[in-house]
């Protein structure tokens, strides 16, 4: 094999890995749902080889589970899970946000406000995944300001999991315009350099956001996430 066939089988088992990782984000597959790796090959138009490697990879980062002798699944998220991951969360988030206004310029607050304005302008009735990555687009550039690259890859796979996985839907949709007027007041908070107001604030928002995923985590049962094969 030369150089540019094990590119290409890079190349192969990435996209793999990106396109099954997407279904699971769109819900084109669903928690709970069996993964048949041929049926999976076939779909993407791909040998089987980089799909298994795609599958070993999401089971390492949590978003399938293997049992042995049966196969994959795609890994539903529980309310322990959730507790955990906005836990870490709310560390990562108040760590963060200290260090981002100690280091913030006006360009940051400028495209901070940006990220605001992005978030605020999609009024939609109730929450869809453009929505939560916008939300999570404006955590992940206060983050960003902090200088720790290992907190912002930390909290986008926290976001991945708590935002993604599950039927977005069903967060309350009241928590829309309270969300943004979070936002706007830990905001306000990094441009006055307010650290114990800005971490007041912003504990406050990811402690309503947990609760708000309880809400959605309580309406599961009622959806229709059968174990149906790929």
């Amino acid at each position: 094999m030369n150089a540019g066939d094990g590119k290409d089988s890079h190349n192969m088992m990435e996209s793999a890995y990106l396109k099954i990782k997407n279904m699971i984000f769109q819900q084109h597959i669903v928690p709970g749902q069996k993964l048949i790796y041929r049926e999976l090959a076939k779909l993407l138009n791909m040998s089987s080889t980089p799909v298994q490697f795609a599958l070993g990879r999401l089971e390492q980062e949590g978003f399938v589970e293997r049992i042995p002798n049966i196969g994959y699944y795609v890994k539903k998220i529980n309310l322990q899970e959730i507790e955990d991951l906005f836990d870490l969360r709310l560390i990562l988030e108040l760590y963060a946000v200290e260090m981002a206004i100690k280091n913030q310029t006006p360009e940051d607050i400028d495209l901070l406000e940006k990220y605001l304005q992005d978030h605020k302008n999609y009024d939609i009735p109730i929450y869809d995944r453009k929505k939560l990555i916008l939300d999570a687009a404006f955590h992940s550039q206060i983050a960003g300001l902090s200088g720790n690259l290992e907190i912002v890859k930390q909290l986008r796979r926290i976001f991945e999991h708590t935002y993604l996985r599950s039927p977005v839907e069903l967060i309350p949709p009241g928590r829309i315009p309270v969300a943004a007027s979070e936002h706007e007041q830990i905001l306000q908070m990094i441009r006055e350099r307010d650290v114990v107001r800005a971490k007041q604030y912003l504990e406050k928002h990811i402690r309503e956001a947990k609760e708000a995923r309880r809400a959605m985590l309580a309406a599961l049962p009622s959806m229709n996430l059968s174990a149906a094969s790929m």
